[in-house]
Order: structure tokens, then sequence, then C-alpha cells
């Protein structure tokens, strides 16, 4: 090769390592320049892939469109206070971000403190009653979403688990009393529940702040007691500690989330939470379009699931009646 052609080849090269340059920094510019969706809360990642294919399909693309964002969250019980979520929310806000994604009451009352402005998608039960909207149909403000059933949901609890366990005389429901109007909700129905069955009913408040050992260490061994868990935050991040305490204890426990039957736990029957990830997607794709919250009516989920995990049945010495297998949605294999 002679030197005229080095320095042309070189100069080529050059041009392409320059060209490929210009295009990266370009497309970081680009990347950086996008929309961003705020998660409020890093608990409910399996929602994601619904959450997606809800703005895929109406044509807005992660990379292209926008970009996801976590708000900084940890697993520490102290975060589910809503002052805490507060703060992360602000956050956000402060990152100006184009919406937000809240995926629990708590998160999404800590987000409408802090911003009446930038817009909230949200997973949660009975916005209405909770004062996160102003109805269903319309929801005004700042804030629409998915709501989630509450009403009926211990009732039917009871008397799976009632069904699970015939001899059963005593039934403790574990509920968080910050997470309203659930908490009330749910005590007036397992009231009502324990009174028609002829059980005995005791209440123990729980909000993830303190071990929950200490209140099962003090239930009393002579008695055929069994634990429905209700709704909220602490019980969905703390679902698999909740069901290897159950297990340590030899208490048949039913929960509210089907991962707490993935997790090891008897068994759960509740609102199928991975329907609310698809609306949530839509919901987020028309706001990025322009449309207004207010103006989209909360989409209402109706569809409860339940599942049993056998095996916690064996290791528990549980027969599971045909007539509960024959209702199930799942049985964990």
């Amino acid at each position: 090769m002679n030197r005229r052609e080095f320095i042309g080849g070189s100069a080529s090269v050059g041009l392409l390592a320059g060209g490929a340059l210009g295009w990266l920094c370009a497309a970081r510019a680009q990347q950086q320049n996008l929309p961003v969706i705020g998660l409020l809360d890093g608990f409910w990642g399996h929602l994601l892939a619904d959450i997606r294919r809800g703005l895929g399909e109406n044509g807005v693309i992660e990379g292209r469109d926008f970009k996801f964002e976590y708000s900084r969250w940890s697993h520490r019980s102290s975060e589910y206070r809503e002052d805490q979520i507060a703060k992360y929310a602000a956050e956000l806000v402060k990152r100006q971000v184009a919406l937000i994604l809240a995926f629990s009451n708590k998160a999404a009352l800590a987000a409408k403190t802090v911003t009446n402005t930038t817009p909230i998608i949200f997973l949660a039960d009975d916005p209405v009653a909770t004062g996160l909207v102003d109805s269903l149909n319309r929801p005004g403000g700042n804030l629409t979403g998915a709501a989630s059933l509450v009403s009926d949901l211990i009732a039917k609890r009871i008397e799976i688990v009632r069904e699970l366990v015939p001899t059963t005389n005593f039934v403790v429901l574990v509920t968080d009393p910050t997470n309203q109007p659930s908490h009330d909700i749910e005590i007036r129905e397992a009231q009502a529940a324990a009174r028609a069955l002829g059980l005995q009913l005791s209440i123990i408040a729980w909000t993830g702040e303190h071990d929950f050992e200490i209140e099962l260490a003090a239930l009393p061994r002579d008695r055929k007691t069994v634990l429905v868990f209700g709704g909220g935050l602490p019980f969905f991040v703390r679902r698999a500690h909740l069901a290897y305490l159950a297990a340590h204890y030899e208490i048949p426990a039913i929960h509210g989330y089907r991962e707490a039957a993935e997790d090891g736990g008897l068994v759960s029957f509740g609102t199928r939470f991975a329907d609310g990830g698809y609306p949530m997607g839509v919901y987020a794709a028309r706001v990025l379009k322009g449309d207004k919250p207010a103006d989209l009516p909360v989409q209402q989920i109706t569809r409860t699931e339940l599942v049993i995990n056998p095996w916690a049945a064996k290791s528990l010495g549980l027969q599971i009646p045909s007539t509960l297998l024959a209702r199930t949605d799942e049985v964990i294999e």
C-alpha cells in the first residue's frame, strides 16, 4: 500500500468512526430527551410486561417514545409510611416525569399530596372512598387508573379457610389499619362472617413495621386457629416471610395475593391484580398522547382467583376437599 492509499483509507475509517460516534451521541441525546414514566414503588415489576403491552398496542414504544425510571425505594418496612413514599413521589415530580405509575393506595395518595398537575395512573382499592378520585366515571383532577375489588373478599377468605380446616373455631384476621378504607371493610366483613359460621374472631393490626412473629408466638396453641390476611402493601411485600412464619407455627393461613401461594403459602384468594397492568399501560399511552386523567374513567378489575398450594397443605396434614379443588383457578405444582 502506498502513502496516498494509506492516507485515503485512514480518512475513510475516520469518517466512519466519526459517523458512528455521532450516531451514538445523537441516540443518547434522544434517549435523554424522551418522556419519562416514573414508577413510584418497585414491588410490582411483574406487571410491567402487561403495562408495556398496553403502551405498545397503542403505538407507544419503550426506548423510542418514553423510558421508565424507578423511584428510590427499598424494602425497609419504614418505607410503607405515606410520608416516606411522598418523599419519593416528590423526587419524581422534581425530575419532571411525564406521568407517575402508583401501584397501591398509599403510593397513589402520597403522590397526590405532592402534585396536582403531574398525571398519576394508579392500581388501587376503592379509589372513591379513599379520596383519590371524585367518581369512577369522572375522576377529576390528575389521577385515574384501575380499581380492584374490596368488598366480599375477607368473607370469602374465611369461608375458604373454614372449608380447608373444618375443625377450626378461632379465626385471626390480620389487617393494616393504615390501609383505609379497606381496613374498616375487612373488619366488618370478618365480624359478620365469624358470627354466621359460629367462629371466634380475633383481630391483629399489623402495618409491617414490626416482626409479625411476636403476634404468632402469642396465639393460643390449644385451638384450631386459622389466619386470614387482609390487603395492603405490607402483606404483598412480606408475603414470603408471612407464609414461612405461618408454616413454621403450623397455622393454616389464607392470603390475598396469589404470589403468596407461589412463595409457599397455603392458599390465596383475591383480586387478579395482573389484570390491572394492561389498562394502566393503555392509559399511560393515552396520557402521553395528550389525554387528561380527569377524562379517563377508572377501570374496574372484577376478576378474582383462588390459588392452592398442595405442598403446603400436605405439610400441615390437610386434605384439600374435592369441592374446593373444583373451584380452584390454579394449583401450584
